[in-house]
């Protein structure tokens, strides 16, 4: 009796792929497209109801548009106006998008679930690991440091060990070439530009929220007048204020709606916290500096030491300082080109 499999179907060329390759592996494959956010036409829908049909297998649709707005749409906007950058991708992996999906692998009677993900997933010494991808341009492992131990002992990540060259080539070599050429996406799904239209527009009266306040040097001194603090960001360095040096955005103090800016020397910092902490286990980390800490997806990897504390959260110590160390972003920690754990920047 075949294995039935629940995935992931976006519509676009990975999971389509990956459908493929999971019938090709012997898996009976249910495919699931989850309405999170669309306007207008829904053509991913359509693709990924229209390859499910060519395949001849299972398709539900589920519309969790009201959920998503309420959780990760809603969280987008609470965010900026607290002073901090948002992190949607990571929010809704760790409380949405997997969730959703094991619940209905159980509804459906799947045991296994799947998604077209460039990452792996190791077990070891009774513990499971996201991993690096093969194909270092397409890794996706960062976004998904918030997986517990269930549920990574039920997904799949079939294009984990494989280069994005080599998925449109099987695309195009199976027949599908239109599959095979469609482009990658980028950004969040809902919010895919400039993020300051889309936060003015998801607000009511928006000037209630973003007004005019100053622009401040460390010490507190005027330097200018700024739009209003939930339109800046930490390490920003354009659309400020024109001095005879360069600054950034150091700090955002939401309570006073005042900017601090400061010279790039000024950015780096050799410690900080995190919370919302998920560990694959404790024991993982040790009091030397063996790790590698990683605080953008396209950031380069810091040697680092954690140490627990006794409220859940987590403080982070670096062998060199890192610049732009922005709150609400993510902290992700690595040994071997594993994930050990990770969590939201204070």
């Amino acid at each position: 009796m075949k294995q039935r499999i629940l995935l992931g179907m976006s519509g676009g060329t990975d999971s389509s792929v990956a459908a493929i390759l999971l019938l090709e592996q012997g898996y009976e494959v249910v495919g699931i497209t989850f309405r999170f956010w669309e306007e207008g036409e829904n053509q991913h829908l359509q693709d990924a109801q229209r390859l499910a049909q060519q395949l001849g297998i299972e398709h539900v649709v589920y519309d969790a548009r009201e959920v998503f707005r309420e959780k990760v749409v809603g969280y987008f906007v609470g965010e900026y106006l607290s002073g901090r950058t948002p992190f949607p991708c990571v929010k809704c992996n760790n409380e949405l998008k997997w969730k959703l999906i094991i619940d209905e692998a159980d509804r459906l009677g799947c045991n296994k679930v799947a998604m077209g993900h460039y990452v792996n997933i190791i077990q070891e010494n009774n513990c499971y690991f996201v991993a690096e991808s093969t194909d270092p341009d397409k890794d996706q492992s960062f976004f998904l440091w918030g997986l517990t131990q269930k549920q990574l002992s039920r997904i799949i990540f079939p294009l984990g060990k494989l280069h994005k060259t080599e998925v449109r080539a099987m695309a195009a070599e199976r027949g599908y070439k239109r599959v095979s050429e469609k482009k990658d996406s980028l950004g969040a799904c809902f919010c895919s530009g400039d993020y300051r239209p889309f936060l003015k527009n998801q607000l009511a009266e928006p000037d209630k929220f973003i007004y005019s306040g100053n622009f401040i040097d460390e010490e507190g001194n005027v330097l200018g007048r700024h739009e209003g603090f939930p339109l800046y960001t930490v390490g920003q360095r354009r659309g400020l204020i024109h001095l005879n040096r360069k600054v950034f955005v150091k700090e955002i103090k939401a309570g006073t709606n005042e900017v601090v800016l400061a010279p790039l020397a000024a950015m780096y910092k050799t410690e900080f916290l995190i919370h919302n902490v998920n560990v694959v286990d404790k024991k993982l980390f040790s009091d030397k500096f063996d790790i590698y800490c990683r605080i953008r997806y396209r950031k380069q990897n810091t040697i680092c030491r954690v140490i627990f504390m006794e409220n859940g959260r987590i403080k982070v110590e670096l062998a060199e300082p890192l610049e732009s160390i922005a709150p609400g972003q993510t902290a992700v920690f690595y040994r071997d080109g594993r994930i050990l754990g990770g969590g939201f920047i204070e």
